[in-house]
């Protein structure tokens, strides 16, 4: 009788070790299931990893004793109960004691009532209490993921590796691809585009790769995915910034303007120091600087003083009624004739724009080379020599009021008698040939150079690559 016992003992135990090895050799615990099995509470896995046998057998005739003494054995092999303790009376299994957890507790009553001659169980088994501050389950849910934790540690190592890899094959293949362009594309920034745009899709590539690699494959879906989605989420939230880049690859591309050149956009007048991928840098005649975006500037109408050499100035004379007309065109062509800042090709011209109230209106038009001479000195310069020319001819240069203009004098003198002769008028006292440069003039020469040197220790301009150098 003991040794059939011992055998039906043996079998029960095996049969549960071999389930519960089965199971982990199926499927391994997680952090949820550990700390449900620390702290009572069910779960799916939990409730799988208690198996009860169909039923126990023993000796064909069995007396309360014998099942009381096979089931007294069986909880106290498991070591899941403290002082179990079982009575049986007429086939009614009283089962009592503590039990660790409820699905325990649970697999004690399942185990008696499919014992053979046990007709019903009462369960008098207790949950044993968790203490208050129990931290079985953060340790055990903490132990569960260093463990997951190691088994990935070599995964994640290997796509840090390829990351780093295809990092810096992203940077070589950029390189190369701005060499390999720099015969073939004039645009630097162009250059620069192209390369960023080929160091792009290495990088995502070699990000794919990587993701692969670790076993995050959605993952790495969802990054090829949503690639398209950040570009069209980020061009609608930088959408002026991107203008702005776009324009600064067409500017660099077109070449309206060159550094140096004299241009207005906009109402801004000023040279161009340098074009960035945010905007155009522009230092005024007063020497301010001036930022405008690049978008402005593509779109906007640009006047560029200094696209070509020569230039067409103009001014207004007004000469007197009584005077010569044809007299005062021939004095204002001799000065522009003579002039060294004044182009003869194409010619100068003086001609009558219009009758005053009291002036004939000339207007004089002429051509300069304004890479050599500055507007705003030729222009003070001709107009100086044109009032002393027509002084010294004896033409008048009346103004608007309606006067009447006595250019030798009007002599008055009081007599008792009108004298025998006229009296004779004030000599005009010898004028001064004026030079073609004066002190306030200079020397001609444009004021380029002097504003550019002047802004030359401007900090922005420094900061970033010039896209029209």
């Amino acid at each position: 009788m003991n040794v059939s016992c011992r055998a039906l003992l043996v079998l029960v135990l095996g049969l549960a070790v071999c389930g519960e090895h089965a199971l982990s050799q199926d499927e391994t615990p997680t952090a949820d299931d550990v700390a449900a099995e620390v702290t009572g509470s069910e779960t799916e896995s939990t409730k799988k990893a208690v198996q009860v046998a169909d039923e126990v057998q023993v000796d064909p005739v069995n007396s309360d004793q014998r099942i009381e003494s096979r089931l007294q054995e069986i909880m106290e092999a498991t070591g899941w109960f403290d002082k179990p303790e079982v009575k049986v009376d007429r086939g009614v299994a009283f089962l009592s004691g503590t039990s660790d957890t409820k699905s325990h507790r649970e697999w004690a009553e399942s185990t008696a009532i499919k014992t053979s001659d046990v007709v019903a169980v009462v369960n008098r088994l207790k949950v044993a209490e968790l203490p208050l501050w129990n931290f079985a389950p953060a340790i055990a849910s903490l132990k569960q993921l260093g463990r997951e934790a190691t088994g990935v540690l070599p995964l994640v190592l290997v796509a840090i590796a390829v990351s780093i890899v295809s990092y810096f094959l992203a940077r070589v293949g950029a390189g190369l691809t701005r060499w390999f362009t720099r015969s073939r594309i004039e645009s630097s920034l162009l250059r620069q585009v192209a390369g960023n745009v080929v160091a792009v899709l290495i990088f995502i590539i070699g990000t794919y790769v990587a993701l692969r690699v670790s076993g995050l494959t959605r993952l790495a879906v969802t990054v090829l995915g949503g690639t398209g989605l950040v570009g069209l989420a980020l061009g609608f939230a930088f959408r002026d910034i991107a203008e702005n880049y776009l324009a600064s690859i067409l500017l660099s591309l077109n070449h309206p303007f060159r550094v140096g050149d004299l241009i207005e956009v906009e109402g801004a007048k000023g040279f161009v120091r340098k074009v960035t991928t945010r905007g155009t840098v522009l230092n005024t005649l007063e020497g301010n600087q001036i930022q405008m975006p690049n978008s402005t500037v593509f779109k906007g109408k640009i006047i560029n003083y200094t696209a070509t050499p020569l230039s067409r100035q103009d001014f207004t004379v007004g000469i007197g009624f009584e005077d010569s007309i044809v007299e005062a065109q021939e004095i204002v062509m001799s000065v522009l004739k003579d002039h060294v800042g004044v182009v003869d090709d194409p010619a100068a011209i003086a001609i009558v724009e219009s009758l005053g109230s009291a002036t004939v209106n000339l207007r004089v038009y002429y051509w300069f080379d304004q890479t050599t001479h500055s507007p705003l000195k030729v222009s003070s310069s001709v107009i100086r020599l044109v009032k002393q020319k027509l002084t010294e001819a004896g033409i008048s240069m009346p103004d608007e009021a309606r006067e009447l203009v006595f250019p030798r004098g009007v002599p008055v003198q009081m007599v008792d008698q009108l004298p025998t002769t006229p009296p004779a008028l004030p000599q005009r006292s010898p004028s001064v040939t004026e030079p073609t440069t004066s002190v306030g003039e200079g020397d001609l020469g444009p004021e380029q150079g002097e504003v550019l040197r002047a802004t030359e220790d401007d900090e922005t301009v420094e900061g970033e690559a010039n896209l029209i150098a």
